[in-house]
């Protein structure tokens, strides 16, 4: 099944049964379902699930402090900040040409670059990943086209 072919309501409820636990952001999550179908933007929305998962990855393992040498603990920091960034320019470039309430309130929720921004910025990295695991998981059912 295409994720066009399913309201983005739906697929979001979905998302959410399959793995067991609720979006931070669930209006946000539908918004970008939206947007896809409407712009046929799914390969930006694929980019930016695989980013967000990469970036929940990351900060599940810089949480856990389960390292012991400080040039190890650097490189996740740097790679952590480079993917953060690079998921965040992406969710810009997703929401380059779309206008109305939602899509500014995104901006201001995410695009702001202060510390309450990144805090939800990271926040909705887990939606995302969720999304990104849903996919992964249920490829040969949901494609995302």
């Amino acid at each position: 099944m295409n994720a066009s072919e399913q309201k983005p309501e739906e697929l979001a409820l979905t998302i959410q049964e399959f793995v067991g636990r609720k979006f931070n952001y669930p209006a946000h999550i539908i918004f970008l379902f939206e947007l896809a179908t409407k712009n046929n933007s799914y390969a930006t929305l694929s980019k930016l699930m695989f980013t967000a998962k990469y970036v929940t990855g990351l900060k599940k393992i810089v949480s856990s402090g389960s390292f012991t040498e400080d040039k190890y603990l650097e490189k996740i920091f740097k790679e952590f900040n480079v993917n953060v960034q690079n998921m965040i320019n992406t969710l810009d470039e997703f929401l380059e040409d779309s206008e109305g309430s939602t899509a500014r309130e995104l901006r201001n929720t995410y695009l702001k670059m202060d510390h309450e921004s990144l805090a939800q910025s990271l926040e909705f990295a887990e939606d995302l990943s969720s999304c990104k695991e849903f996919y992964n998981r249920n490829e040969e059912k949901y494609q995302l086209k």
